[in-house]
């Protein structure tokens, strides 16, 4: 009678086991809990070349990098540096010129106090003494070019999205780099065609750059390669991805400028005032 009782039990518990899910796909769920995430909540880093007064050069500072040296480029949000020489693999996906409006040092909110994308800006300006070009207000315009990239690893899968500001001395390598762009072909079914920004990927590394009265490190830019459907396809669709969602939103709302704003008004020598 005992084992006439347990033999049902078991079969019950069976029963309800077979009724468990055995795997949950997570890839048909991808996205899922991020439905209302925008442009403005997360952050984009600049992607900076390191001088001697960055945080990931001094050993006080939680962002220390006890392998980083000046010249190194260094990302925020991974803390991940690639050295100098050697640089890195990115696609540029979008492109903007802005004329920055920023408070001096001391005064600034920590990002520009106005981003303005009409160089009539220019006009109103006059050259300070400090070399930098003044508004009526006091406050100063910085003519950049923003590369809103996505950074590859070494085998072209897509690693983090961030954006490269070009001005000052560095402003001729962005018109540089946007010439590449526009000239670059690739053929076709029906001819040769400029492929969009966000197929191609460029090498950057860095340099030391100097004149006169200065040294500092600047930006080299070397085309790498068309990224091609069979083999990079993953990197075409998260860099296309990119690009749709930078020309929907506001792209510079989601911009860590403390980083820029950090870089302007601590060092004399580098990119953003070398003179």
């Amino acid at each position: 009678m005992p084992q006439e009782q347990t033999k049902p039990q078991a079969k019950e518990v069976i029963k309800k086991a077979s009724n468990l899910p055995t795997q949950i796909n997570l890839e048909e769920m991808a996205g899922q809990g991020q439905e209302y995430v925008t442009a403005r909540d997360q952050k984009l880093p600049i992607l900076k070349i390191l001088y001697a007064n960055s945080p990931v050069l001094d050993e006080t500072d939680g962002k220390y990098v006890e392998t980083a040296k000046q010249g190194d480029i260094w990302s925020e949000t991974s803390g991940k540096v690639w050295k100098g020489r050697q640089g890195l693999i990115v696609v540029p996906c979008l492109y903007i010129n802005t004329f920055n409006e920023w408070k001096d040092k001391g005064d600034s909110p920590g990002r520009p106090v106005a981003i303005h994308t009409d160089p009539s800006i220019m006009s109103q300006t006059n050259r300070g003494a400090d070399n930098k070009d003044r508004l009526p207000n006091g406050n100063y315009i910085e003519d950049t070019g923003n590369h809103f990239v996505y950074i590859l690893d070494e085998n072209y899968n897509p690693l983090e999205q961030a954006l490269i500001t070009m001005k000052s001395t560095q402003k001729k390598k962005s018109k540089t780099w946007n010439s590449m762009i526009m000239s670059r072909r690739a053929q076709g079914k029906n001819g040769m065609f400029n492929p969009p920004s966000w197929s191609t990927a460029y090498k950057l590394s860095t340099t030391k750059e100097s004149n006169s009265q200065n040294s500092w490190y600047g930006w080299v830019v070397e085309f790498d390669k068309f990224l091609n459907a069979t083999e990079n396809l993953k990197a075409l669709e998260t860099t296309q991805t990119f690009y749709q969602s930078a020309m929907k939103s506001d792209i510079f709302g989601k911009v860590d400028f403390a980083q820029e704003n950090q870089s302007q008004g601590n060092n004399s020598s580098k990119e953003a005032t070398p003179f």
